[in-house]
């Protein structure tokens, strides 16, 4: 079995204390893994990542990798603590819930209506307001770009 991959589109509310349900489908992937946590990284685009265990260890693998490539270490170096610092496992309740820090709400402007969407190889947290504006200005207009180019 290969890496899961994470599909869909979720509305959902954060709490009052700021748990977030998990989409079901990404909690059965977590219990086929033999896993009860997330990693929860801050993302670009002002999203928040959440990758299931074997997920992000492809990823820090893949990093490792590419990162062998770059000349410059020391920005490798950087680039590692930053990734590093801004990730926490965060472990699912017995609702299906995870809880966001307050760093990650702050990093990706979480309010109390969020999406969480299946990017592939990891799954990401947007605000609802944000991701709309994002999908208008950025997602849809690339994704015509590229497939056209494809021609799909």
């Amino acid at each position: 079995m290969g890496t899961p991959v994470l599909i869909g589109h979720y509305d959902y509310t954060l709490d009052a204390k700021n748990r977030l349900v998990v989409p079901p489908r990404f909690r059965e992937l977590l219990t086929q893994e033999k896993a009860s946590h997330f990693i929860l990284a801050t993302g670009f685009d002002e999203c928040v990542w959440m990758f299931l265990p074997s997920q992000w260890e492809n990823f820090m693998t893949q990093f490792e990798e590419q990162a062998q490539g770059v000349k410059d270490k020391a920005a490798v170096r950087d680039a590692r603590r930053q990734l590093f610092a801004n990730a926490e496992e965060v472990a699912v309740d017995d609702q299906g819930r995870v809880l966001v820090s307050e760093k990650f709400k702050s990093h990706g402007g979480l309010r109390k209506e969020v999406v969480v969407i299946g990017a592939g190889k990891k799954a990401e947290v947007w605000d609802a307001g944000r991701y709309a504006t994002y999908t208008a200005k950025k997602a849809k207009p690339a994704f015509d770009k590229i497939a056209k180019e494809l021609g799909i």
